[in-house]
């Protein structure tokens, strides 16, 4: 509920502090008071663009406050929560303040805050939705479209759960079909590279290079070149050490001899004797390994070939792959991945027309059972709102809400379902229904808002409504009986009502006047609260205009304090 709003510095008006209380609350005023600048003083803090023209003459910024009450179970109080924007404060329990403030600077800035912080306009229009509906001559036009109507028989249905049910349902299964259309775009595509790799794969494995074969081949292709001096080397190490005049394994056994003579004359030589008998035995077993190696290195021209040969095999595939030769493994892997991923595809394609079938079955069946429930609620609903609109001035009027099932919106998965809904209307005796936007007047429009805002305030999360002359055109015994659902909608949520047809304003539980006079050079625009000596004497201009009688004073009390009562 609006509970406090505050202006500074917006149009005429220069600095007005409101308190508003439950109920309905009726504004009236000459015309162009400036009652219409209300409207878009509180536009403002519900996220409507900011119009630099609103700010005051010779003022450097303007600013609009509004405070709120809101349930802590409510989606409002909910959303701030989810922002981290909640407002500490001691109100009881079922209670919690919301605080929007919107700021109009001179250079063509507009900041907003919510409970002092720092917001943007996009969530004070997400927050609005929950808070203030404000509901003007243009907002009937809207009614005329037959998406509004559907949303209308909806929240008279109940419906809101169940259609976001089936919008993520709709959402699913068109990007499914989405992801399934672009598979089938890349189908060719995607074959004609599977074939590609096959074929370099087939070819790749007639060569069949082995893990890390390219390094271990040029090692060998690098022994076996150097063979020769490997060969000779070998060769002059086994005739230095034990083949050749004077070799170390004779020079040992010779020293072994001479120093065996002498040593029992010193008792330190034979520790000595006994290494050089191991050094003469380690020279003897390194020889004969010198010479099998040298038996086994005999240079073989065909093995040398077959490296030579292989090794170009190897580089030929990689140059015809564009990498390095010692790569060819990694790349066969790479190849092999892409394959795999690609035939996945086929799979997944298969995937996605099951998942299709089984959300095209889910949405069909919600869809359906949301039709069957609009079908039911639209006996009801045309029911209710003839016998609204008849009380509202309409005595004849005929009502039918058509709700037909249409195969292109079943085709393309609607997100809010496969139903066309039509408010038709019959104002006259004779007259066959036909759709509201060809045969309704503005005043007819009128009431038929009215009357749906009545019928459906129990199931709105919002809980002030503004209503900007919604009674333009309409007076005397209907202008009573509109004013009478007005304070009916009352006591279910907060009204505020502009109007300038006494009939309505008398029925509001409060009554401000709006005003403008001249101080100095500029024009304000002021607010007074009416107490009931002050609503008799507005009502009594309302409806004699400037001369005032104590007959229309009479006829404002009678007005006030017996208010015809909504049947």
């Amino acid at each position: 509920m609006l509970r406090h709003l505050s202006i500074r510095n917006i149009a005429l008006i220069d600095q007005l502090n409101l308190e508003f209380k439950p109920g309905m609350t009726t504004l009236t005023g000459e015309t162009g008071a400036g009652k219409s600048i209300l409207i878009d003083a509180i536009g403002l803090i519900l996220g409507e663009r900011a119009n630099m023209a609103l700010l005051r003459n010779g003022a450097q910024s303007g600013e609009v406050t509004g405070e709120f009450t809101i349930n802590p179970e409510s989606q409002a109080a909910r959303l701030i929560a989810d922002k981290g924007l909640e407002h500490p404060d001691d109100l009881p329990d079922d209670q919690q303040t919301l605080l929007i403030r919107r700021k109009l600077s001179q250079d063509g800035r507009s900041r907003a805050w919510v409970n002092d912080r720092p917001a943007t306009t996009a969530l004070l229009r997400d927050l609005s939705v929950f808070l203030l509906d404000i509901h003007g001559q243009h907002q009937n036009q809207k009614l005329i479209h037959p998406a509004h109507q559907a949303r209308v028989l909806d929240q008279f249905a109940h419906l809101e759960t169940q259609i976001q049910q089936l919008k993520k349902t709709a959402r699913q299964l068109s990007k499914a079909i989405e992801a399934q259309r672009l598979l089938k775009e890349q189908e060719q595509t995607r074959a004609d590279r599977i074939a590609l790799l096959t074929f370099q794969l087939d070819e790749i494995e007639q060569i069949n290079p082995q893990p890390d074969e390219f390094n271990q081949l040029h090692d060998q292709l690098k022994k076996l070149s150097r063979m020769e001096q490997w060969r000779e080397t070998l060769a002059q190490q086994i005739n230095a050490l034990y083949e050749d005049e004077g070799n170390a394994h004779d020079r040992i056994g010779q020293a072994v001899n001479a120093l065996g003579q002498v040593a029992d004359l010193d008792p330190a030589i034979e520790p000595m004797l006994e290494a050089l008998d191991q050094a003469q035995i380690h020279v003897a077993e390194v020889s004969s390994s010198l010479m099998d190696q040298l038996s086994n290195a005999e240079l073989d021209p065909a093995q040398l070939e077959h490296i030579q040969n292989r090794l170009d095999q190897l580089h030929q595939l990689a140059r015809k792959h564009k990498i390095a030769p010692e790569t060819l493994t990694d790349h066969i892997e790479a190849l092999q991945s892409e394959r795999a991923a690609l035939l996945a595809c086929e799979q997944d394609d298969q995937a996605l027309e099951e998942q299709i079938k089984s959300l095209t079955k889910q949405y069909e069946q919600q869809a359906q059972e949301i039709s069957e429930k609009r079908q039911k609620a639209a006996k009801r609903l045309q029911k209710a709102l003839a016998e609204a609109i008849r009380k509202l001035g309409m005595p004849n009027a005929e009502v039918k809400i058509s709700v037909r099932e249409d195969s292109a919106l079943k085709e393309r998965f609607a997100e809010r379902g496969i139903n066309r809904v039509q408010i038709l209307l019959s104002a006259n005796v004779g007259e066959p229904p036909a759709p509201i936007d060809q045969v309704a007047s503005g005043g007819e429009l009128a009431r038929l808002a009215l009357a749906l805002k009545t019928l459906t305030a129990g199931d709105d999360p919002i809980e002030t409504f503004i209503f900007d002359e919604v009674d333009t055109g309409i007076g005397g015994a209907t202008a009573d009986i509109v004013g009478a659902h007005l304070r009916m909608l009352g006591e279910k949520r907060q009204v505020l009502c502009v109007t300038h047809v006494p009939q309505v304003a008398a029925h509001g539980q409060h009554q401000w006047r709006i005003s403008k006079r001249q101080m100095g050079s500029n024009t304000v625009t002021s607010v007074q609260p009416l107490d009931k000596d002050s609503r008799i004497e507005e009502l009594a201009r309302m409806l004699g205009g400037r001369t005032i009688t104590n007959e229309t004073r009479a006829h404002a009390r009678q007005m006030l304090e017996h208010p015809t009562q909504a049947e």
